[in-house]
């Protein structure tokens, strides 16, 4: 059998480092990266990465999307695009595709409807990283917290070149074959929701979601996606860093289970940072780093659109979601700065359109003659 060809299709904190790491495993790679200088600087220097995994120095070749026509044609392409870029990278891959190739969403969104609308389910198998990284500037690469990677087919049977394709990633790390990988990919994605939420504060990691009133935010948001996954069928699946159980089952009386992400699985991030022998670059989310460092759009606005597409599909709404879209934007579009009181003020929205949680937490602390203070001012950090 031929040896496998991969596509890497974005070269930055998943992809860039996967790529990477399989190249230095001997896979034959080549990367396709849109960012002509980041391209360009892979191409003429190789890869530099540090972080957790030390400083390594790996050659890899690497194009713009304008040269695809050269890799042609494609054998299995790993698509490691921000999810608004999902649709025109499967574009502009199709023309040089056979219907043997295989197409890979190594992404953190749920985009996997639109491979199955462009390229088709046959074609596709699911992947979602769980680890951190983070393209810090032109051919240099940052990777974070070490975790895992899930793949699964779409039909969820364990088939050759699924197994292929473990080995190939067993490069990077451990690698994770399910059957289930819906459930892993929704699960996350609802996740997501928290996620976003710690990135319109302007508080170091970590402390965004320091009072009980911002955990019941988050909370209402991750509980909201929940819904829409369990009513398409969808079996969600418990990993290190979240459980959907305790956020689908706390009430207005008992929220307690919404801080365990806080309270059990920040604290391993922590430990890690704390001591690392790395200096990270990048402390926080992805998206505040898309804010902060890159100066461009977070996949809020694809996140939002995709759970409200799903949510249609099964007669439900994403009122609260849609109100962390709309207050992300403010931020993207300069409308609002980066700042502590936006997970207050998307509190006072998500009351506004009816969230049972924050609004008997609001209750009890009228109640109780005050309300629960919230910071006013930035707070520096992130």
């Amino acid at each position: 059998m031929a040896e496998t060809r991969y596509v890497f299709v974005g070269a930055g904190g998943i992809g860039g480092l996967i790529g990477t790491w399989m190249a230095r495993g001997g896979c034959d790679v080549t990367f396709v990266e849109r960012w002509a200088e980041h391209a360009e600087a892979i191409d003429r220097e190789g890869v530099r990465v540090t972080g957790s995994r030390g400083r390594h120095h790996v050659r890899v070749p690497a194009v713009t999307p304008g040269r695809l026509a050269e890799l042609a044609p494609l054998d299995v392409v790993v698509v490691a695009v921000k999810s608004q870029d999902t649709r025109a990278a499967l574009e502009q891959l199709l023309p040089h595709a056979t219907p043997d190739t295989v197409f890979v969403s190594m992404q953190a969104g749920e985009n996997l409807h639109i491979f199955e609308e462009l390229v088709g389910a046959e074609r596709t198998i699911a992947a979602n990283p769980h680890f951190g990284g983070a393209l810090v500037d032109p051919g240099q690469l940052e990777a974070g917290f070490p975790n895992y990677v899930w793949i699964g087919e779409l039909d969820g049977r364990v088939t050759p070149r699924l197994l292929r394709l473990q080995q190939g990633l067993l490069h990077w790390g451990p690698t994770y074959v399910t059957e289930h990988v819906r459930g892993i990919v929704w699960s996350k994605f609802s996740f997501g929701s928290q996620t976003v939420t710690t990135s319109i504060s302007d508080r170091p990691p970590g402390r965004e979601l320091d009072t009980p009133r911002a955990r019941l935010v988050a909370g209402e948001l991750v509980r909201e996606a929940i819904a829409v996954a369990e009513a398409q069928g969808i079996r969600l699946a418990a990993f290190d860093f979240f459980d959907p159980s305790p956020y689908r089952d706390a009430t207005p009386d008992d929220p307690s289970g919404l801080h365990f992400w806080i309270e059990h699985a920040w604290p391993r991030h922590e430990v890690f940072r704390t001591h690392s022998f790395h200096a990270f670059v990048k402390t926080g989310s992805g998206m505040k780093w898309d804010l902060l460092y890159r100066r461009r759009k977070t996949e809020t606005g694809a996140r939002v659109a995709a759970l409200r597409r799903a949510a249609s599909g099964v007669g439900c709404g994403v009122p609260y979601n849609e109100a962390l879209g709309e207050l992300m934007a403010e931020i993207e579009d300069g409308r609002r700065p980066l700042q502590a009181a936006n997970v207050g003020d998307l509190g006072d929205m998500l009351v506004a359109r009816g969230a049972p949680l924050v609004r008997a937490h609001d209750g009890r602390a009228s109640a109780a003659g005050a309300m629960a203070p919230r910071p006013t001012e930035s707070s520096g950090g992130g």
